[in-house]
């Protein structure tokens, strides 16, 4: 990276957050394209996704990225006008290009550098599909004469900034002027001039900087500058009328040719000393009266609806808010305890008053910052279509992914660490699962095969299922591979598969048949997420695999019940409606939308769900709902209605898997939440 006058890291770090968003659009758009080759819409929006990675990587000065997305720019070019036909080898090509910018920003983030790779002779194959013939050598910088007739050479992100201008068909100017030799301020008069020619055009660079002020002064008696704009000679004069200014020297230049390396000079008319003196008196009083020069008027910048913010800081406020979730319900612990024995009324309603307006406040930014953690589980998702489009190619075989549930939303915590299981999971429906075309015609299915991912929320979990088509688990092999006997359950024999070094493949490829594959995803979403992993296949029509996931850091609305001398959270979403259950009731309860199992809270925790009573002449019944099933849960107490903070719990303390997370109450007590989809599981 060149030097700038921002901090190296800090430039570097926001060049690669907004390169991974840019990647991220271009990998799209370039499989949108591939499926709708005639979209001027999708050619117009590769093009300007490579025209700006061109540029930012130009700017912090990654010459071999900016070259590379500068040929695939090119090569859009020439498709934009007709000049070139976008067909499959040129697309795999150019898909190829993404990839290459893909690795080399892979490498920059790791602290590595871009010219680590060698691309000329992937520059070379891009020059040679465009018709022109390999450049020879790395393109210069442009170069112009300054009035000292030294040489003023130009930074990768000036360079740029000159090549659009050419491309905007703007002329390029250098303006040469002098601060009296009298003035005893000279870079505050120097900085007058620049700054009126920063609001008439893009002033490309100054000599000296005008940036910052420099130590000294006397280096501003003279400056040069290098600006584009549509605007006229006299404009740029007319931004000159400063007091103790002079020697006023304007010069069209001559844009550098593509094919040659030398130094251009002025060209057309220049406005030396004294011409440019008397245009500048000219003007004089009646600068006012000049008509002004139309021009299109610019565009607004866009507005950014959103931020990025390092995982690090949100974590930090995260833990914040927890906290303050717990001194919130210690608060009005000790508000109640307080009323209980207070005796000033105005000091009870002053006290209530404090305690709902901190609940306000905390219940805001609950919402805010639960929101933020969140992201859709498409920048996820939207990665696999690359991977199914490439890998089978590479199999011979023709599959479709479609994507449901692409703005489920999930703890971003979450997303690294699903990346990988997911992965091996696409990779081995495609070389396990879908059939060859042939193979799939002969039993009747379609040429095609296809694998369907969606996500959702369900009972406090996300829920991650994966669908093919293909022939399923071969489970009489899995079944002899493992040893097992038939006295062994199908359900208990495909459970082999995701044990280490566990594989059905006869000989290694490079897609499979090392056996870790689907030990990775047991190993990350089990132990890593503490989550499920559910699988059923059907012989001949295809795999059905769901990934269930808990909500590990979020705030969930419950309700807080007492059960067996315990404190339990239920999400308030779960459940139906509370009422009172006699003693009597029996094993059913009687309900208008028909009789209901009654399930014990604290005998289902001791292993044995039972309805027999407490001893109580009644008790408490929650009506859940999950899974279209409904259970009235028998609790001993109706505590509150409460915002509790999910946090992780130790398998030690969730032994039977009833529990989604665990909390804590206003005053220091355990609050464990329940899992409704898992007590349904459960029931008999």
């Amino acid at each position: 990276m060149f030097k700038t006058g921002i901090d190296d890291k800090k430039l570097l770090r926001a060049f690669l957050e907004e390169a991974e968003e840019l990647l991220d659009k271009l990998g799209s758009a370039l499989l949108e394209l591939e499926k709708n080759q005639q979209s001027a819409e999708l050619i117009h929006e590769v093009f300007r996704l490579t025209h700006s990675i061109k540029s930012e990587s130009a700017l912090v000065g990654f010459a071999n990225l900016s070259e590379v997305a500068h040929k695939i720019e090119d090569l859009f070019e020439m498709i934009k006008s007709g000049q070139r036909i976008l067909d499959k080898p040129l697309m795999d090509r150019i898909l190829a290009g993404s990839d290459l910018i893909t690795e080399m920003i892979a490498r920059i983030s790791r602290g590595e550098s871009d010219a680590d790779i060698d691309a000329s002779s992937f520059i070379a194959e891009l020059e040679a599909l465009a018709g022109r013939p390999p450049s020879t050598a790395a393109r210069p910088s442009p170069r112009w004469e300054a009035v000292e007739e030294t040489a003023v050479s130009f930074s990768p992100f000036e360079t740029v900034q000159i090549q659009e201008a050419r491309e905007r068909g703007e002329p390029l100017y250098r303006l040469t002027y002098r601060v009296a030799a009298e003035e005893p301020m000279k870079y505050s008069r120097a900085y007058l001039v620049f700054s009126n020619l920063e609001m008439l055009a893009s002033v490309i660079k100054t000599v000296p900087d005008m940036a910052e002020a420099a130590e000294d002064d006397n280096l501003y008696g003279r400056v040069s500058v290098f600006l584009t704009g549509p605007l006229s000679e006299a404009e740029i004069l007319k931004a000159c009328d400063v007091d103790q200014i002079e020697g006023l020297e304007l010069s069209t230049l001559r844009y550098p040719s593509a094919s040659t390396a030398s130094t251009p000079k002025g060209e057309g008319q220049e406005a030396r000393a004294p011409e440019a003196e008397q245009a500048r008196r000219a003007n004089g009083d009646q600068a006012s009266e000049e008509p002004k020069v139309e021009r299109e008027p610019a565009k607004a910048a866009i507005e950014r609806s959103s931020i990025r913010v390092e995982t690090r800081k949100l974590n930090d406020l995260w833990q914040l808010m927890g906290e303050l979730v717990i001194c919130k319900a210690h608060l009005a612990k000790l508000q109640e305890t307080y009323e209980e024995k207070a005796q000033s009324g105005q000091l009870k309603e002053e006290l209530e008053s404090t305690v709902d307006f901190l609940g306000r406040i905390s219940s805001g930014i609950q919402q805010a910052m639960m929101e933020t953690r969140m992201v859709p589980i498409s920048v996820l998702f939207n990665k696999f279509p690359r991977l199914v489009r490439d890998l089978s190619r590479k199999l011979g075989k023709e599959v479709e992914l479609k994507l449901f549930g692409e703005d489920t939303e999930i703890d971003r915590s979450i997303i690294e660490v699903l990346s990988d299981p997911l992965t091996h999971i696409i990779r081995n429906s495609l070389d396990h699962g879908i059939e060859p075309v042939a193979e799939r015609l002969r039993k009747g299915k379609r040429g095609g095969g296809a694998i369907t991912m969606s996500a959702h929320q369900r009972g406090g979990k996300i829920v991650i299922e994966i669908d093919d088509d293909g022939h399923g688990l071969d489970v009489e092999k899995i079944r002899a591979k493992a040893g097992a006997g038939l006295e062994v359950s199908d359900e208990e024999v495909i459970k082999n598969i995701f044990k280490p070094g566990f594989s059905t493949k006869d000989e290694v490829t490079e897609l499979s048949g090392r056996g870790v594959g689907m030990d990775v995803v047991a190993t990350r979403i089990k132990e890593d997420l503490k989550g499920e992993v559910l699988l059923q296949s059907r012989k001949d029509q295809g795999m059905h695999l769901t990934i269930l996931l808990p909500l590990t850091l979020t705030i969930l609305h419950s309700l807080v019940v007492r059960g067996g001398g315990s404190y339990f959270a239920i999400p308030i979403r779960d459940i139906d409606e509370t009422l009172k259950v006699s003693a009597d009731a029996g094993g059913k309860l009687d309900h208008p939308e028909g009789a209901l199992k009654l399930l014990r809270l604290d005998a289902l925790l001791a292993g044995s769900p039972s309805s027999e009573g407490s001893g109580k002449e009644e008790s408490y019944g929650v009506i859940i709902q999950q899974k279209g099933r409904r259970v009235c849960l028998l609790v001993d107490e109706l505590v509150n209605e409460e915002d509790v903070v999910i946090k992780p719990i130790d398998d030690i303390l969730n032994i039977k898997g009833l529990f989604s997370g665990v909390s804590v109450l206003g005053d220091g007590r355990m609050l464990f939440i329940l899992d409704t989809a898992r007590i349904m599981e459960v029931l008999p």
